[in-house]
């Protein structure tokens, strides 16, 4: 297939269809049609203008005034300088913490109609830390409209009482007019042009295509017609390693999407003086790509703070956050979400990116993931650009790009979410904003104390055939406030036994990195373990995300496998004869087995030592007394090697509680008769208590309580004139129930009265 043929298919096709839908009218390409500019500033005394109770507007700027907590600042109708069809709010404020202001916006016609209010939220990707002000949300006119020439703006303020009021110093309004340029129609027509030359040219030079060919695009000498679109100066570059998803977070009312695309270029060139559009493309949402910043393949644009260079950045039209969320977005369409996949799939192809990979761009010391949402830069906070929506289809935009390609990874990945991973059941920490591997991931705080460990867990390492595979496992750069552990203590189970292995998430984080090359069988028994125990530091992150597998070849030795089967793990028995039995996979060669009890994991103080000649795989041991917490393991050697299966923990409790009723009470000042009674068991720990009564001189008790965990109640006697007697027996939570006591514990002879004064402290004890 020559690159003619290649252009036809993968770049025309999408003009070809636009060219059907839109007849070509006639434009002069020679035609520069102004996009007209211009702007409010609101300050200070500036501000007055509508009466609101309980706000002021001072020489300093607009406020709340004593006393008021919250109040909303509603201005005058005001007529903008210039007819408008796309508005950038802009302010700076101070806002203490705990305090709140809020913007909306709405923008009306000549005749009177006007849109709905729009809540404007800061947009991250057009404010940069070193700005004295904040972008605020892009908003468009309605196709219907085309432009409007009237704003009212609203300002919200609220604080707690004593604290200091919000403070709007300043509000700046750019008023952009893009409406006059070419249509559609007219852009198509030109660009098929265009491209057609271009490919004759490619053809003539014997330039090689790529693999995948770039899609359609309107290049900035179509959609572009501000002389100003042309310069050499500044421009710079550097090898393209990472694509990054953004959207501009403006309305999603536009339908003229050119006009847009050239307003967010007067904007970004002139009013937030960064030279050019900060994007290297754009895409609408019928799906049409958009030439950004100029300069071609590998030009620096300035969408990412440290992550401009390097990158490549796509920004969605519109907003696509959650729809509840402020302001609301949409899901991405289709059309839209088809052509991001086409232009990363070209970019990824010509720069043999992996787009399910990570790394490091020149200005970082951190990792990112090749193909990235915008947040990922500073690590799930400061911004939630592309927006929820378009975030969470990053991994079907991965999918999709490798499908183009026909990409197949050498790498099985286990995620953190899939039922092949397990953890302890504690507190733990996620990522912030979807922050992780496929946006998610685990983490908690390291400890050196084995006591204070807690948090654990495990991945069974699923590969498809035996073999020997490189284990590799990420970190994702999040913010959390601290750094990552220098200690984090990998355990895996293989063919061969088991394997520690200590790296730093810290000085890789953001990346992935090899634990080693380990012999793993296709039988589910190779596992990955993580704790939050290391001998490095205290308080850092640990992180359990993705863990992926890469198989190296060589051949699995048919080493003897152990697997505990019986006590099962954290089990509680209630007998003490116990059978303990294990399966050896391989186990022809095995010379002797080894089972060991213990009361530490360490197994350092031994309950329980046996070893024989040859393969055992089962035994059962009477225990003499009760354990809160015993571990097993089986050893096996070979005539090679020894192999130590994991240690497993149970317990024992075959001993029902003890318990007495030990206080008669009665109550001074109303007469109430009070019960006492209290148990001890210290292994599985009392469940309920139950309490009998008797008359004295009778044989049978009588049931009063049951399954009850109250250690008091009053107590009303059947006939006041007779003595009785009180029993109590105690229930485990394992079901152990004490021996009914033969005695009485205690009688109403040994009644004690109780004045006021003292009857508290004697009760709740």
């Amino acid at each position: 297939m020559n690159f003619r043929t290649r252009m036809s298919d993968a770049i025309l096709l999408l003009f070809a269809l636009l060219a059907i839908a839109y007849p070509v009218a006639g434009f002069d390409l020679l035609q520069k049609p102004e996009t007209k500019v211009a702007d409010l500033t609101f300050a200070g005394p500036n501000f007055e203008g509508a009466e609101t109770q309980g706000v002021m507007a001072q020489a300093e700027g607009l406020q709340l005034q004593d006393p008021s907590m919250t109040s909303t600042y509603t201005s005058l109708v005001i007529e903008a300088p210039i007819p408008f069809n796309v508005l950038f709010p802009q302010w700076i404020a101070d806002v203490p913490a705990g305090a709140g202001m809020s913007i909306a916006v709405r923008t009306g016609t000549e005749n009177g109609r006007w849109s709905d209010w729009y809540p404007v939220e800061e947009n991250h990707d057009w404010t940069r830390p070193e700005d004295p002000d904040v972008v605020g949300t892009m908003i468009t006119v309605s196709a219907e409209d085309i432009t409007h020439r009237y704003l009212q703006y609203s300002i919200g303020f609220s604080r707690y009482d004593g604290q200091a009021t919000p403070l709007l110093k300043e509000l700046h309004f750019t008023f952009i007019d893009s409406t006059a340029g070419p249509t559609m129609e007219e852009m198509v027509a030109q660009q098929q042009a265009l491209d057609a030359s271009q490919a004759q040219t490619f053809a003539a030079e014997g330039v090689a295509p790529n693999k995948f060919a770039k899609p359609a695009v309107i290049s900035r000498q179509v959609w572009c017609t501000d002389p100003d679109c042309n310069y050499s100066d500044g421009l710079a570059y550097e090898p393209v390693t990472h694509l990054i998803l953004h959207h501009t977070v403006s309305s999603n009312s536009s339908s003229d999407w050119p006009a847009v695309v050239r307003a967010i270029w007067k904007f970004h060139t002139y009013s937030r003086g960064w030279g050019d559009i900060g994007y290297n493309y754009l895409a609408d949402r019928n799906g049409v790509i958009y030439e950004g910043h100029l300069g071609g393949d590998d030009v620096i644009g300035t969408h990412a703070s440290a992550a401009n260079r390097g990158s490549m950045a796509l920004s969605l039209i519109g907003t696509f956050t959650l729809p509840d969320d402020s302001p609301p977005g949409i899901q991405p369409p289709q059309p839209m979400l088809e052509a991001a996949a086409n232009l990363f799939a070209w970019k990824a192809d010509q720069k043999g990116i992996n787009v399910y990979d990570a790394g490091r761009l020149p200005n970082m010391t951190w990792g990112l993931p090749k193909l990235m949402g915008h947040r990922d830069v500073y690590g799930g906070t400061n911004t939630e650009c592309p927006g929820e929506q378009a975030y969470r289809l990053l991994p079907w935009l991965r999918d999709a790009v490798a499908q183009r390609l026909g990409y197949q990874s050498p790498y099985v990945y286990i995620d953190e979410t899939s039922s092949n991973f397990k953890r302890s059941n504690n507190s733990w920490h996620e990522g912030p904003a979807g922050c992780g591997n496929n946006g998610h991931s685990f983490y908690t705080w390291s400890v050196t104390d084995p006591n204070a460990s807690t948090n654990w867990g495990e991945w069974t390492l699923a590969v498809p055939v035996e073999g020997v595979y490189e284990i590799e496992v990420y970190a994702p750069y999040c913010t959390t406030g601290r750094s990552e552990t220098d200690g984090a203590r990998y355990t895996v189970t293989h063919a061969n036994g088991s394997s520690n292995v200590t790296i730093s998430h810290n000085d890789k984080v953001g990346l992935w990195m090899s634990l080693g090359e380990f012999p793993l069988r296709a039988d589910g028994s190779s596992k990955l373990r993580l704790t939050d125990l290391t001998s490095t530091d205290e308080g850092r992150g640990v992180w359990f995300d993705a863990v992926r597998l890469r198989l190296v070849g060589g051949s699995v030795p048919q080493t003897p496998t152990i697997t505990t089967q019986q006590p099962t793990a954290d089990l509680w028995l209630t007998n003490r004869t116990v059978a303990f039995n294990w399966l050896v996979g391989n186990g022809g060669g095995v010379e002797r087995t080894w089972l060991q009890v213990a009361t530490d994991p360490g197994f350092t103080n031994l309950v329980l030592d046996l070893n024989w000649a040859g393969l055992v795989q089962s035994y059962t041991q009477t225990f003499t007394q009760d354990f809160g917490e015993l571990y097993w393991r089986v050893v096996v050697k070979t005539a090679t090697t020894q192999i130590v299966a994991p240690p497993s923990k149970f317990a024992i409790d075959a001993t029902g509680p003890v318990t007495a009723v030990h206080g008669y009470y009665i109550l001074g000042w109303n007469g109430q008769q009070v019960v006492a009674w209290s148990g001890q068991d210290n292994l599985s720990g009392i469940a309920n208590y139950k309490v009998e009564y008797r008359a004295a001189g009778d044989a049978n008790w009588t049931t009063w309580l049951a399954n009850t965990a109250a250690t008091t109640a009053t107590f009303t006697p059947p006939n006041p004139a007779l003595v009785y007697e009180f029993r109590s027996q105690g229930i485990d939570h394992l079901g152990n129930a004490e021996t009914a006591h033969a005695a009485a514990d205690f009688n109403t002879l040994q009644a004690k009265p109780l004045p006021h004064a003292i009857m508290m402290p004697v009760i709740m004890r």
